[in-house]
């Protein structure tokens, strides 16, 4: 979706006026039972803080909710070495004189290193004293699947699906300017653009069924169309949308190079993506809000175009990141996109933390 105008997001006083919403956590557990293993049997508050309280070995957990699938947040309870970031990789550390130490790496330079151990002190080493220094993909954090029973783990999980916590934006109003039409598509095909996309990992984070429908909304080359059109199967169906034809006219070279036949090509207004009203499961938006024209009325359009249950994608280039290849007016804050999307009936569901110059926010229909 494209256009060079200039458009004032919305007012924070409306922001204001509407509450932020947590979506009720899903699956088979009781969140108060939960709750109850998380800061008794489980001994998490040991290690992790939640709203500011508790410990400072593994990662602050106060909104871990939005961060994390309910099937995730199982994999990293039954075993916590399979989603594992090489920043919670172990460090084990043994000194010349026969000591032994493990924990999290907090400092290092070429001549020392600092660490975080099992108890939460801090340690700090000569590397020169040293008889052995390593990092060992694994965990600290126990491996609850064998300390809870299965209905247990399903309280955990329901209780940290609660934790969604969202600061309070400041009242106040801000300008954005809305980026100029783009067209480049040299930029959109580059050869590493998987290596900033990530688009395997991305798309699976999103759990799309087989017969799902998606819309593609500003599909550009078609980069991650036929992808979608992949994921949804033959009995599903995407949607590409762009107010652009040239841009339609690449995609569809893009989606029939991969011999897909379930694409519709849909050329959009200004102030709507033209989709039936509750046609689709997912609204798909790469790197296409910052270019809305009208966002309001165009956000407006796919949320009645959403089934019930539906939820919306928006992928963005990072203002806060100084290496996103893209220009100042084609990134986007998170502030600012939550800013603008969540009055307008939606509530941020999951936040994707692994792309690296990217905001992947998923909003889901209040």
């Amino acid at each position: 979706m494209r256009s060079g105008s200039k458009t004032a997001a919305l007012s924070l006083a409306y922001l204001l006026t509407v509450a932020v919403q947590a979506l009720p956590a899903q699956g088979a557990g009781d969140a108060s039972a939960g709750k109850s293993l998380f800061e008794g049997k489980g001994r998490c508050l040991k290690c992790h803080a939640v709203n500011d309280a508790g410990g400072s070995l593994g990662p602050d957990l106060s909104w871990i909710g939005i961060l994390r699938t309910p099937e995730s947040l199982k994999r990293s309870l039954v075993d916590p070495a399979d989603q594992i970031s090489r920043r919670y990789f172990t460090l084990v550390v043994e000194t010349r004189d026969g000591k032994k130490f493990e924990g999290l790496a907090l400092n290092e330079d070429d001549f020392s290193i600092q660490l975080r151990d099992t108890q939460g002190e801090l340690r700090s080493f000569r590397k020169d004293d040293l008889k052995d220094l390593r990092r060992e993909p694994r965990s600290l954090m126990p491996a609850f699947g064998k300390e809870l029973s299965p209905a247990e783990v399903d309280h955990l999980v329901a209780y940290l699906r609660t934790l969604r916590k969202m600061w309070t934006l400041e009242p106040g109003t801000s300008e954005r300017e809305v980026a100029p039409t783009t067209e480049n598509v040299p930029f959109f095909n580059r050869d590493d653009r998987d290596k900033d996309d990530r688009p395997d990992e991305l798309l699976g984070a999103l759990h799309i069924q087989p017969g799902a429908s998606v819309a593609d909304i500003g599909s550009g080359t078609g980069y991650f169309t036929w992808r979608l059109a992949e994921k949804v199967g033959p009995q599903g169906k995407v949607y590409a949308v762009d107010v652009q034809q040239s841009m339609l006219d690449e995609t569809r070279k893009t989606v029939e190079v991969h011999k897909l036949t379930n694409v519709e090509y849909v050329l959009a207004t200004d102030n709507s993506p033209r989709l039936s009203e509750r046609s689709i499961d997912l609204a798909f938006l790469a790197y296409a809000y910052h270019e809305f024209a009208e966002p309001q009325e165009t956000m407006l359009a796919i949320r009645r175009a959403l089934k019930p249950g539906g939820r919306v994608m928006i992928l963005e280039y990072a203002k806060e990141s100084k290496i996103a290849p893209a220009s100042p007016l084609h990134k986007m804050s998170f502030e600012e996109i939550r800013r603008e999307i969540e009055p307008l009936g939606f509530a941020i569901d999951q936040l994707l933390d692994f792309l690296p110059v990217q905001h992947g926010v998923i909003f889901a229909i209040k």
